[in-house]
C-alpha cells in the first residue's frame, strides 16, 4: 500500500465515530477495495459507557467474526477487533457507495424491500439451536441483560414525561409491566419461534439501490443481534420508518410480503396468528429500546437528524410508537402472559 486518507463524517453516529477511509495500492490487481469506512468506538464519555454497560462494541465485533457470507445481506467486514480492557473497538466495513441510505425518510416501497431481504435471513437460521450458545448473539434468557434494560427503562420514564407530557402513557404502562412481570415475560418469550434478528433494523441501519439500480441492499450496525423472534425487526421497522397514518395504510401488505417471503425460504406453519404474537412482543421492545435511547443518549442529535429530514423527532422515536402499543393493545397482552 501506497498511502491513506481518512476523514471523519461531520456527524458521529449514534453510538460509534465513523471514518471514511480512501487507500492507495501500489497494485491494480489488490484485491482490496480503494474506499472503507472505519466504525470505532465513540470519542463522547456517555456514549462509550452506555455502550459498555450494553456490550454493544464488544457484541459487533463478535458478530463480524461469527458470521460472514456473500450471500447475506450485510456489508463485507475486512477486520473487527475489541479490546475488553480499554473497550476500544474497530470495525473495517465495505464502502456501500453508490448504494445509499435513506435514514429517516425511507420509503414504503423500501420498507418492503428490506422486509423481503431480511425474511430471508431470517429463514436460513429459523430455530438454529447454535444461536443460543454463540457469543455474538444476545440471548432471550440473559436475566441480567433484561434486568439493566428494565432498570434503564424505568429510569426514562421521567425524560420522556419532560419531553412529550402525557402523550406516552400507554408506552410508560408497557414500561412499567416490562419491569414488574419481567420474568413471565422472559419465560414467554423464550417459548417463541427464534432466528438471528438484527434488533436495530431501521432506516438509519440499511443501504439501498440509488435511483439508476446501481449499488445493493446491505445491513449495517449489529452491536446487539438477538437470538429472538425475527418479527422484532419488522416492529421496529414499521415503528421507526413509517409516520403513523402512512404505516397504518400499508402495513397489512407489508406483513404479507415478509410472511410470503419466510414462507418462500422454507418457514412452515408460521401463521398470521403467531406473528401478531411476536409483533405485540416486539412492538413493546422496541420501544424500549427508543425509551433507553432518548434518556440515555444526546436527543439533539437525534432531533438535528430528524429535522434534516423535516421530522419531528419526538413523534419519530416516541409517539409513533405509542400509537402502535395501543392499537395491538400491549398492555392487556402482556397482563395476560
Amino acid at each position: 500500500m501506497l498511502g491513506c486518507q481518512a476523514e471523519p463524517f461531520c456527524d458521529p453516529g449514534q453510538t460509534a465515530d465513523v471514518v471514511e477511509i480512501w487507500l492507495d495500492y501500489d497494485s491494480s490487481r489488490c484485491a482490496l477495495p480503494e474506499r472503507m469506512i472505519a466504525k470505532l468506538a465513540a470519542s463522547d464519555p456517555a456514549t462509550r459507557e452506555l455502550c459498555k454497560i450494553y456490550g454493544h462494541y464488544e457484541k459487533e465485533v463478535s458478530f463480524y467474526q461469527n458470521f460472514a457470507g456473500d450471500d447475506l445481506p450485510i456489508a463485507r467486514c475486512f477486520h473487527a477487533r475489541f479490546d475488553p480492557e480499554t473497550h476500544d473497538a474497530i470495525i473495517l466495513l465495505e464502502h456501500l457507495a453508490p448504494s445509499y441510505s435513506p435514514s429517516y425518510s425511507i420509503s414504503v416501497e423500501q420498507v418492503g424491500m428490506a422486509l423481503k431481504e431480511v425474511a430471508g435471513m431470517h429463514a436460513r437460521w429459523w430455530d438454529g439451536d447454535f444461536l443460543k450458545c454463540d457469543p455474538a448473539v444476545v440471548q432471550l434468557d440473559d436475566m441480567d441483560r433484561w434486568r439493566s434494560v428494565a432498570s434503564g427503562v424505568v429510569a426514562a420514564i421521567d425524560p420522556v414525561q419532560n419531553f412529550v407530557g402525557s402523550k406516552c402513557e400507554t408506552s410508560i404502562e408497557v414500561m412499567k409491566l416490562y419491569d414488574q412481570r419481567l420474568e413471565g415475560i422472559v419465560r414467554f418469550w423464550q417459548t417463541r419461534p427464534f432466528t438471528l434478528a438484527h434488533a436495530d433494523f431501521h432506516g438509519k441501519q440499511m443501504f439501498f439501490p440509488n435511483d439508476e439500480g446501481e449499488g445493493k441492499f446491505a445491513l449495517i450496525d449489529f452491536q446487539y443481534p438477538l437470538a429472538g423472534p425475527g418479527v422484532f425487526d419488522v416492529s421496529r421497522l414499521l415503528n421507526l420508518g413509517l409516520a403513523t397514518a402512512q404505516r397504518a395504510a400499508s402495513q397489512t401488505q407489508l406483513i404479507e410480503g415478509y410472511l410470503e417471503a419466510l414462507a418462500a425460504n422454507g418457514v412452515e406453519n408460521y401463521s398470521f396468528d403467531d406473528f401478531l404474537i411476536d409483533h405485540k412482543l416486539g412492538t413493546m421492545f422496541t420501544q424500549l429500546i427508543n425509551f433507553i435511547a432518548v434518556a440515555q443518549t444526546d436527543h439533539e442529535l437525534i432531533a438535528r437528524e430528524c429535522a434534516d429530514y423535516g421530522l419531528d423527532w419526538k413523534d419519530v422515536w416516541l409517539l409513533r410508537g405509542e400509537a402502535m402499543l395501543r392499537e395491538l393493545n400491549v398492555p392487556d397482552f402482556l397482563c395476560g402472559i
